[in-house]
């Protein structure tokens, strides 16, 4: 299986995209990008996430190759991605990258954040539900506090960003469509 690195720097190639045209359109510096595809640095998960943006790529398909299951076992499920720079687990509820929405269960570490810059999506629309825990959701200028049982429904456009502000882990459903992770 290909590292993250691999599968950015290969997918811009693909694509006859430079470094200097992926940095800029994803708002990071040309030797950070240089870094990230030859797996030098951990990038957060706003980092890739721009990234994808910028390469016009689901999310996820920045981690290998597509399974294809109607049925995700608890048991079976596995990280679809950890971010040591954010401490946040995301752990996804379908298998493949062309679904039409993307459903996945987060597990935010105590203080983990998406990043400080607030990321939004080319398209579509994004919904959070928090199973446990407390969540500081900031939505273009509004800021929310979130807690157990609370949801937001959004355009994923806007710009966002979040924050764990619970004692411990918040864990919680993510569903985007399309899938932007």
């Amino acid at each position: 299986m290909n590292s993250i690195g691999d599968v950015i720097r290969n997918t811009r190639k693909k694509q006859k995209l430079t470094l200097k045209e992926v940095s800029r359109a994803a708002s990071i510096s040309l030797s950070f990008l240089s870094e990230i595809e030859r797996d030098k640095v951990n990038p957060s998960l706003s980092v890739l996430k721009r990234i994808a943006n910028a390469l016009n790529v689901n999310f996820t398909d920045l981690f290998g190759e597509e399974k294809r299951s109607i049925v995700v076992r608890k048991n079976e499920r596995e990280p679809l991605v950890h971010s040591e720079g954010s401490r946040i687990t995301w752990y996804s509820f379908s298998h493949g990258s062309s679904n039409k929405m993307g459903p996945i269960w987060g597990v935010l570490e105590k203080g983990a954040t998406s990043g400080n810059v607030s990321v939004g999506h080319p398209e579509g629309e994004e919904f959070l539900f928090i199973h446990s825990g407390r969540l500081e959701f900031t939505l273009g200028n509004e800021r929310f506090t979130l807690e157990e049982g609370d949801s937001i429904y959004y355009d994923a456009r806007t710009p966002h960003s979040y924050k764990n502000i619970a004692e411990g882990e918040t864990l919680l459903i993510a569903v985007s469509s399309p899938p932007s992770f």
